[in-house]
């Protein structure tokens, strides 16, 4: 998936969270999924997971170790613990 279509898809993403007045647990943790997922698509990652290939492509993938921006790597790592808290599968 190129870059432009990974924006689209993350600002559309955005869009959607801020249009949901109360999401379940189980609508939040998908979301969690894909934002986190977004980040690591947006810096060519392979996907081996079946769920993320299909959403998100291996086309333009070209590595299993991205490397993330300060600012990145804090939101995945603010994913993670909402995940945790939420006890996302």
């Amino acid at each position: 998936m190129n870059k432009l279509k990974i924006g689209v898809l993350a600002s559309a993403m955005t869009m959607f969270a801020m249009s949901s007045i109360a999401a379940t647990p189980e609508q939040e943790c998908q979301k969690l999924k894909d934002d986190y997922n977004v980040i690591y698509a947006s810096k060519g990652f392979c996907f081996k997971d079946p769920e993320a290939k299909a959403k998100f492509g291996n086309e333009n993938c070209f590595t299993s170790k991205p490397k993330f921006s300060e600012r990145e790597q804090q939101r995945l790592d603010e994913i993670k613990a909402r995940q945790k808290e939420l006890n996302c599968k």
